[in-house]
Formats: C-alpha cells, structure tokens, sequence
C-alpha cells in the first residue's frame, strides 16, 4: 500500500520508482508494474529519510532522492545501497537534473515545500534555480510577478517542471496564466497564455499576526489554481494540468483538463478530465509515451499510454 507517493522516476531498463513518501521509502517495480524491492525506511542514518520530497535517476543509473527533513539529497545504488548525500542551496527542494549533471530547481510552494528564495539576495526575482554538481548556484532566470508582499511573492511564483529531450526546462505557474519554456542557459524559447474561464486574483493576502497566547504566526496568501503540473513527451509536446473553473466539493462536472502544446507553444488540443480519481497537485510524470498520474487520497499510482491517431 502506497501512503501520500510524491514522485516517480524511470531507469533505463524501464523500471519505476515510486518515493513512497508517507512510509518514508522506494518502491521498486517492473516495467509491467510487478513489485521488485523496497529501499529506505524512517531515520536519519544512511538510506533513511524524514521529509522526501523528490526522485531522480542520474546518469550513472544511480537514485537519488531529496529528502527536506535531513535537508540532504541521499544518492542510492541502483540496489538501494547509500553511495553519498549532498545539498545545494540551503534547503534541499524538489529537482531534476539536465544531462550536464546539473541541477535543475525552483519555487515550489504547492503543498509540498516553500523555497527559501531570500537566501539568494537579489536574486530571489527569479523563479528557476540551477546548481553545478557540488551543490553550488550557478545561475538563475525566469522573471518573477511581483505581488508586492514577501510571503504571496513565493507562494504566487511557485512553479512546475519538466524537461524536454533537449534538455530544455518546461513550466507552469500554478497561480499565473504562464507557461514558459527556457534552454538550459536561460534563453525564453516562448512563453504562453490561454483563456480562464475565471479570474485571477488573490483571494487572501497573507496575515502577520499574534495569536491570544502571544505567539507570532504567518498566514500564507490563498489564491486560484491556474495549472497543477506539467510534462512533455517523446515529441516534446508540453502537456499542462489545467484548472477549467475552481473545483467545487460535491460538483460532479470536470474542472480540469490537459492541455497540449507543440515545442513552440502553440496550443494543440484539450482533454477534459473524466477518470474516476481526482490527480493531486504535481500529480503527473511523463516518460516517452508513458504517464503517471496519483490520485489525490495519496494511494495509488496510474499509468497511462500516450496513443497517435
């Protein structure tokens, strides 16, 4: 049984690797999906994890996974021996590496961890973040909104992403009407919109206050899902998880839908979303035309196939 799963990563061989984060492991399976090995547990010992956040196969074949309770990045053999751990920045956030070995990251703020984007001075205008091997920042670029308050600035700003085959960097704004595209080196390739059936607005900023017992306490901003993430295929088309309206408890019509996009931006088509469960927030990881969804109760995984007609 899978509690609250966060990510999913392919090895060349085809294997899936599920970060099982609710139980604190790596669920290894076959191409088929048949069940192979279980790797990590509770802890801060080698192998183990607190708060694992994220899931990437390197080049060497290896695992590695972000674990933001240790605040490290634990790098596992392909059998689920520790070989080292790592960090960049000063807090370990959910990443993904370009075929240079470095490491792409960014805003993430959508339930799973706020970066600390005031580490980087003035450079916290940016929302794409990418650090060299050893965990050094080595730049950064895709221009901020400004909202004008210190806590709606991450939150407004947090980001999805995927790669493409080029190793270009893909995003969605969760709260914005904004998909981007960059290479490596930072170069917008195209940068779109589409029509909201909604507005976007804040619906509440966030809230410096003291509670009745004295104590400080931060009220983040709420606002409107726009997107809820992001990937792109084996013909680098960009597909978006969209928000049609704002769900509704009890309503029964869709209020999400894929949106496909060729490399360029230009919007190619829709797809309502009709499956029986709801896809949580970053819910999707997409490899050639194999795509992952999980389900928002945080027990399931589900694969799909991508089929041309």
């Amino acid at each position: 049984m899978l509690h609250q799963p966060r990510d999913v990563a392919i090895d060349s061989d085809g294997n899936i690797y599920v970060l099982d984060a609710g139980n604190f492991r790596i669920q290894k399976y076959s191409p088929e999906g048949y069940y192979m090995d279980t790797f990590g547990r509770r802890g801060q010992g080698p192998g183990e994890f607190e708060i694992p956040v994220s899931i990437d196969i390197d080049s060497d074949g290896n695992i590695n996974v972000a674990d933001q309770g240790n605040n490290r990045v634990i790098v596992l053999s392909p059998e689920g021996r520790e070989l080292r751990t790592f960090r960049f920045g000063s807090t370990v956030t959910p990443f993904k590496f370009l075929d240079s070995g470095e490491i792409v990251t960014g805003i993430i703020t959508c339930g799973i961890v706020i970066q600390p984007v005031q580490q980087y001075g003035s450079l916290r205008k940016s929302a794409v973040f990418i650090f060299n091997g050893e965990g050094e920042l080595i730049k950064t670029f895709c221009e901020q909104y400004d909202f004008e308050d210190n806590y709606t600035n991450p939150v407004g700003n947090s980001i999805y992403f995927a790669l493409d085959n080029n190793d270009n960097i893909c995003l969605t704004f969760a709260y914005q009407n904004r998909i981007e595209k960059y290479t490596a080196d930072g170069e917008c390739i195209f940068s779109a919109d589409r029509p909201l059936s909604f507005e976007i607005d804040v619906i509440q900023r966030s809230e410096l206050g003291i509670s009745p017992d004295g104590s400080v306490y931060i009220k983040l901003p709420e606002m409107k899902f726009v997107s809820t993430s992001i990937g792109v295929d084996y013909n680098d088309r960009v597909w978006v998880m969209t928000c049609r309206k704002q769900r509704v408890i009890d309503d029964p019509e869709p209020y999400l839908e894929l949106e496909i996009y060729d490399n360029n931006g230009i919007l190619l088509g829709e797809l309502p979303w009709t499956e029986d469960f709801n896809p949580d927030v970053n819910s999707f990881h997409m490899f050639g035309d194999r795509v992952f969804f999980r389900d928002e109760e945080g027990v399931s995984i589900y694969e799909y196939r991508i089929v041309e007609k």
